[in-house]
């Protein structure tokens, strides 16, 4: 299994501007939606032992949005993981409807285009960067600990895949914002980045 620390600089540079690629245009097209200006980044990447992703993520409540990700014939890729805790994803859905007065549908309603949002502009620059297709699926919505709402997914994943990637994301907004991301990637997707590295 590929360990971070086995990476070259350069290497762990490429993953940062990966993810960077992919937040950046996720920051934009967010900026666009909530008409405020929001730049994500990305100081720090992680690839992981997916059995090891409840060490790493915090154990607190939060609205998740969980995207499958496949190629064009419809092969599974992964999984993108958008997390927004609760009160991130207050301030959210307040600046999206101009109210806090929402019920629990448009309240899910809200982060889920967020998340839709934020995903695929993710998957269209990382797409690029890797020269690879990746179509984000409508999102599945939770507002749960953090580790549950991808519980199941790690489960089936674990069987057959070893490695995920975490970016750990810095958020500069005008609101009190935090969003992270994890790529859980398949096989594949997992090897095809590491093939890119390994072409440096």
């Amino acid at each position: 299994m590929p360990e971070l620390e086995c990476l070259s600089e350069m290497e762990v540079e490429v993953l940062k501007e990966l993810g960077n690629i992919g937040t950046g245009h996720a920051a934009t097209s967010l900026s666009k939606l909530l008409n405020k200006y929001i730049e994500m980044t990305v100081p720090e990447v992680k690839i992981i032992n997916i059995a090891d992703l409840h060490d790493e993520l915090h154990d607190e409540i939060v609205a998740g949005v969980l995207i499958a990700l496949e190629d064009l014939e419809g092969v599974n890729s992964g999984y993108l993981y958008v997390m927004l805790p609760v009160k991130s994803a207050d301030i959210l859905v307040k600046e999206m409807y101009g109210t806090d007065d929402v019920d629990d549908e448009m309240y899910a309603s809200a982060v889920m285009e967020a998340g839709n949002i934020l995903s695929s502009a993710f998957c269209d620059a990382a797409a690029d960067f890797l020269d690879i297709i990746l179509l984000p699926s409508p999102p599945n919505y939770a507002v749960d600990m953090a580790t549950a709402v991808v519980d199941g997914i790690v489960s089936q994943m674990a069987q057959k895949s070893d490695n995920l990637i975490m970016f750990e994301t810095s958020l500069n907004s005008e609101s009190d914002l935090e969003i992270n991301l994890a790529l859980l990637p398949e096989d594949d997707l997992f090897k095809n980045i590491m093939n890119l590295l390994d072409g440096l």
